[in-house]
């Protein structure tokens, strides 16, 4: 959240810099792009100005899951998370409008794939009757070949210099989903059907619902963004984002040596 606050504020200081001259579009996305680019390469360090640990990979030592809503309950613990891939992407399309204040954007991610070791017990409650999963083992989860894309608007104010996000536009498109989990049902013929199944379904869910999950990510996202964006100033965004080291100049990310 913070990251995407962060080249948002690129975004609009960029944009307010080409006020009063003429207006380089190019310029300007090319910009925003090399600052995308500069994120990639620090992820795998984090950004310890804006209390982000290291995102490539995003690991996890231990964590308890309890979950219980309408629809699912699931208790448990997953151990030795990693979820690796966020780096590994593209820039296909970065074009922003300084006099319309919009965005136009296109992602292409490689392979998003998290592992890990889980112990949980799941309840599915739908349609009237539940399906109790429970299962415990080694789990591999990749997602292949996804494409975001989308736009968004926001607004600087003048006197304020308060930056705020209008609307945001996020689709999505899987190319390809690998589920790779021990352990669902036991094991055997039944789980490779499991992980079947499962795959089909995430593919099939996004896919499929495109309209309804750029929906939701906007009624999420927006409020949640500007919530950070209220509480910050777009200059801090920018000084913790850098990753600057002593002089101004910017240290190069060595990331740490992984123990798992």
């Amino acid at each position: 959240m913070k990251i995407f606050v962060a080249i948002l504020a690129f975004v609009a200081v960029a944009s307010s810099a080409s006020v009063g001259e003429p207006i380089n579009t190019q310029s300007i996305s090319s910009t925003i792009v090399d600052v995308i680019e500069g994120v990639k390469e620090q992820m795998p360090c984090g950004f310890t100005g804006l209390g982000i640990p290291p995102l490539a990979p995003l690991r996890i030592d231990h964590k308890t899951i309890n979950i219980d809503t309408s629809v699912l309950k699931a208790q448990g613990t997953v151990d030795h998370f990693r979820l690796n891939g966020l780096n590994d992407f593209d820039v296909d399309e970065m074009k922003v409008n300084a006099i319309t204040s919009k965005v136009t954007y296109k992602f292409s991610f490689r392979n998003v794939n998290v592992d890990t070791q889980y112990d949980l017990t799941v309840l599915l409650k739908k349609f009237g009757f539940t399906i109790n999963l429970i299962g415990a083992g080694h789990a591999k989860f990749a997602i292949k070949d996804m494409v975001i894309w989308g736009t968004l608007k926001y607004s600087l104010g003048v006197l304020s210099g308060k930056l705020k996000l209008k609307s945001l536009e996020v689709r999505t498109h899987l190319g390809e989903v690998d589920s790779e989990i021990e352990g669902i049902l036991g094991d055997g013929t039944v789980n490779e059907k499991m992980n079947e199944y499962l795959a089909e379904a995430v593919e099939l869910a996004i896919n499929e619902n495109e309209d309804l999950i750029a929906d939701t990510i906007e009624s999420i996202a927006l409020p949640a963004v500007n919530s950070v964006l209220d509480e910050i100033s777009i200059a801090e965004v920018i000084a913790g984002a850098g990753g600057d080291g002593e002089g101004g100049e910017k240290e190069v990310c060595i990331p740490p040596e992984l123990e798992w």
